[in-house]
């Protein structure tokens, strides 16, 4: 396993994939932290950025999965490299490697980015120390619906030579999860998908918000947290990592 994954090194050292990755990232904190905070939203910028960073992670995310899963996956299918690693390995190892390499880059990513936010928090002069608990389950909660839809396209990369399979799952995918976020009313639409679970498994919420006064008597509060769905998103993990594992070894290379 070792072997492979130096060799999966090898073979991006030179095509910048992490550096990609981390261009990716870059505009997904820029977006984030660009603006101006006022003195009054200093008092709850700490709750303010685990209601808003949610639904930037639903769209950034799933994109940064799609560039790495495909061109990890791309490198083999444009030559014969996965029929002559299949001679000397299994391809349950083939498999593993590259879903280990891919995430590793992804979830480095992801650890680097939630890093920033908590010191741009310092650095802009939140009100209050930060909230670990809070913001360990925020990262919790980031980083287990990105696994499970990297596990997916990570599968489909591998079994499709054509690479837009994966690029218009992942953007569908997304499509879907943005739409179940803006609809609170119908909860059951976040569960159906992995990308519906950045908003499923969010547990701050914005309240006070009226026409007239807007954000004069805005405040963020805790929710309860869904831990059956968080539950059914883990079970859905297992699932595309062993379907995907199971077609992948029997697909002819």
């Amino acid at each position: 396993m070792i072997t492979l994954l130096q060799c999966e090194y090898r073979k991006t050292r030179r095509k910048y994939l992490f550096l990609t990755a981390l261009g990716i990232t870059a505009i997904q904190l820029c977006w984030a932290l660009y603006g101006t905070h006022p003195e009054d939203t200093l008092e709850w910028g700490w709750m303010m950025y685990l209601y808003q960073f949610p639904l930037i992670n639903a769209i950034i995310l799933p994109l940064l999965s799609i560039v790495v899963s495909s061109h990890l996956a791309d490198l083999e299918h444009k030559g014969v490299m996965l029929k002559s690693l299949a001679v000397i390995t299994d391809k349950k190892h083939i498999y593993d490697a590259k879903l280990i390499y891919g995430l590793s880059i992804v979830l480095l990513c992801n650890l680097i980015s939630w890093c920033v936010t908590i010191l741009s928090g310092y650095l802009i002069g939140f009100s209050g120390a930060v909230p670990l608990r809070l913001y360990a389950l925020y990262l919790l909660f980031t980083l287990t619906p990105t696994i499970v839809i990297y596990m997916l396209l990570h599968a489909l990369a591998l079994l499709f030579r054509n690479q837009a399979v994966t690029f218009f799952t992942g953007i569908i995918g997304t499509f879907i999860g943005l739409f179940s976020m803006f609809l609170p009313s119908v909860p059951l639409l976040r569960k159906l998908l992995p990308w519906g679970y950045y908003g499923a498994l969010q547990f701050v919420g914005m309240f006070g918000w009226t026409k007239e006064t807007r954000m004069k008597n805005v405040y963020f509060a805790t929710t309860d947290i869904d831990w059956m769905a968080f539950g059914i998103l883990i079970t859905m993990g297992i699932a595309c990592y062993l379907i995907g594992e199971k077609l992948f070894e029997r697909k002819e290379v």
